[in-house]
């Protein structure tokens, strides 16, 4: 049967066929080159799927493109023609579907692509991240943090987790503003 099928059909399969494998999408990538790649970069350059206002929290939707989540709503859920399509656009829902996630003092030993989150701790119950406005994610990689800065509408980049931490620290209301990771799909 594979014979019968144009050269380019071929191809297409072989791509999709190794996707299902690998778990993965085609052509989905975490690193460090593809994640210097988005720096500075707005939402509209990133989705193709038109959810980019930017009075829009931005940071699950930057990380999950860019990693290839799609637990949840999505973006392209955000109207018709794209139901089904894209990428999480939620933090919490990405987090409370994670099976590998926790405290940041408890990631695995290879950090690199881990995603970390910041949250005030008593937000987190059980494991399980609540739906407050104060929460946000960004993808650790060499130990600097890739982000969504929504206040300025683009793809940042902390030189430490110090550094990320610290930032919301002052941003977020109360003393308990945590680290936590999850290991993406």
């Amino acid at each position: 049967m594979r014979r019968v099928l144009a050269d380019h059909a071929v191809h297409a399969y072989d791509t999709a066929l190794a996707a299902i494998h690998t778990h993965r999408r085609p052509h989905m990538s975490t690193s460090l080159t593809d994640l210097q790649g988005y720096v500075g970069k707005s939402i509209s350059d990133i989705c193709s799927n038109g959810f980019t206002s930017n009075a829009q929290n931005h940071c699950a939707h930057f990380v999950s493109h860019a990693h290839g989540i799609d637990l949840g709503l999505r973006c392209g859920d955000m109207t018709f023609k794209t139901k089904h399509t894209g990428a999480s656009i939620r933090c919490d829902e990405i987090y409370n579907r994670l099976t590998l996630k926790g405290v940041w003092e408890d990631r695995p030993a290879i950090s690199d692509g881990l995603l970390i989150f910041v949250i005030s701790a008593g937000n987190i119950m059980n494991n399980r991240m609540n739906g407050v406005p104060q929460k946000h994610v960004g993808i650790h990689f060499g130990g600097m943090v890739y982000n969504f800065s929504n206040g300025q509408h683009k793809v940042v980049v902390d030189p430490s987790v110090e550094a990320f931490h610290h930032k919301f620290k002052h941003q977020y209301a109360g003393g308990d503003i945590a680290l936590y990771y999850g290991v993406a799909p």
